[in-house]
């Protein structure tokens, strides 16, 4: 039957999770996982969603990112010192596209795309 509920601990239902890709994103910073939902905010300031308190090299309001549709993407918000994306600069104000296993530097402080 093709519309049959299937219990996740099962056998069966197993084997459908381990195909399934996991939904939505996931950034690793430090030894924290945040799910990036609609839009993340990073810097020191600590109305921001991920707050980097012991890096003065990180901006109050230092970056964003933002998931529209299926894809996800990091802007700088005109941070002092700037962000990189895989070792790549970031230019201020501009969205880049970001993917699983990227790593992005804000400061001295590296945040994981899972």
């Amino acid at each position: 039957m093709a519309d049959e509920t299937v219990y996740k601990r099962n056998e069966k239902g197993r084997a459908i999770a381990r195909k399934l890709k996991p939904k939505g994103m996931r950034i690793r910073f430090k030894n924290k996982s945040v799910h990036i939902n609609r839009v993340i905010t990073i810097g020191r300031d600590e109305k921001n969603d991920i707050v980097v308190r012991d890096d003065p090299l990180v901006s109050r309001r230092h970056a964003l990112i933002e998931q529209e549709g299926e894809d996800y993407y990091f802007m700088d918000k005109g941070s002092t010192n700037g962000s990189y994306l895989n070792n790549n600069p970031v230019p201020r104000a501009e969205r880049v596209r970001i993917a699983s296993g990227d790593v992005i530097v804000v400061g001295k402080t590296k945040l994981e795309i899972l």
